[in-house]
C-alpha cells in the first residue's frame, strides 16, 4: 500500500510536466514512434468505443480509445484537457468500475513495469473480467533478458519490474492465450547522436519484429482472452 501511494504521489506531482519531460525530446520521440506503430497494427481496425486505455496517464495514446482509467488524478486531469469528450475515470486498474465483458481490447503502456507481481496478477484477472470473449490485452514491460545482459541493478519501484514471455504466461493463470510479442528499442539510443536517431529508428523497428526481438529493452505482449475459462 505504501508503494502504491508513493507511485500515485509521484505522478500527481509530475503530471503537468510529464509530456515535456518524457517525450518532448529525441529519445522520447524515438520510443513513442515504435510504440505507436505497434498500436496502429494491433488496434487500427477496432472501434475506439470498444477499447480501454488502462493506465492512460496524460493521454499519450488516447486517440486509440474513447475510454481511459488512471489512478493519478493529476495525470488524468491532463488527459481530460486533451480529450474532453472521452470517458475518463479515476480508478485502480486492479479493480475497475466496468461491467463484465465491456471491451474488445485493452492496452496498457508503461504501467506494469511499476507493479509487483501480485498486483500484475490481479490486474490481468480484472482485464479478463471486463474483456469480451476473444478480447485482446496488450501491455509492455522491461525485458528481463536485456536487463540481465547489461547487469541492470534495481533501485526503488520506478520501472523495476522486468519480465519475460514465460513469466507472463504464468502470471495469466491460464486466462489468456499468448498470440505473440514484439520488442521496442534494441539500440542503446541514448548513446547515438541526436542527428542520427531518426535513421536508427527505422532499423530498430525492423529488428524489434525479427528473431532479435528478445534482446530489445522492452517487450509488448499480445494476449487473447480464452473463452473456456
Amino acid at each position: 500500500m505504501e508503494e502504491k501511494t508513493a507511485i500515485k504521489n509521484y505522478y500527481n506531482q509530475l503530471a503537468s510536466e510529464y509530456d515535456d519531460d518524457r517525450f518532448n525530446n529525441s529519445y522520447g520521440q524515438y520510443l513513442h514512434f515504435q510504440e505507436r506503430q505497434i498500436l496502429v497494427r494491433r488496434l487500427g481496425l477496432l472501434s475506439k468505443k470498444s477499447i480501454l486505455d488502462m493506465g492512460c496517464g496524460t493521454g499519450r495514446f488516447l486517440d486509440f480509445a474513447e475510454n481511459g482509467v488512471d489512478f493519478s488524478e493529476g495525470m488524468l486531469g491532463e488527459a481530460k484537457t486533451k480529450f474532453p469528450h472521452h470517458h475518463l475515470t479515476v480508478s485502480d486498474i486492479s479493480k475497475m468500475p466496468f461491467d463484465k465483458s465491456s471491451f474488445e481490447a485493452i492496452y496498457s503502456l508503461h504501467v506494469f513495469m511499476h507493479l509487483d507481481l501480485e498486483t500484475i496478477q490481479k490486474t490481468i484477472r480484472e482485464a479478463h473480467r471486463i474483456l469480451k470473449p476473444n478480447g485482446i490485452l496488450i501491455f509492455d514491460f522491461p525485458s528481463k533478458t536485456r536487463r540481465e545482459l547489461i547487469n541492470y541493478q534495481k533501485d526503488g519501484w520506478h520501472g523495476n519490474t522486468a519480465l519475460d514471455v514465460n513469466s507472463i504466461q504464468q502470471l495469466t493463470g491460464g486466462l489468456f492465450e499468448m498470440e505473440g510479442y514484439e520488442g521496442v528499442l534494441i539500440f542503446p539510443i541514448h548513446r547515438v547522436p541526436v542527428s542520427l536517431r531518426s535513421f536508427f529508428r527505422k532499423i530498430d523497428s525492423w529488428l524489434c519484429k525479427s528473431f532479435l526481438k528478445k534482446w530489445a529493452s522492452y517487450h509488448f505482449v499480445f494476449l487473447k482472452k480464452k473463452t473456456s475459462t
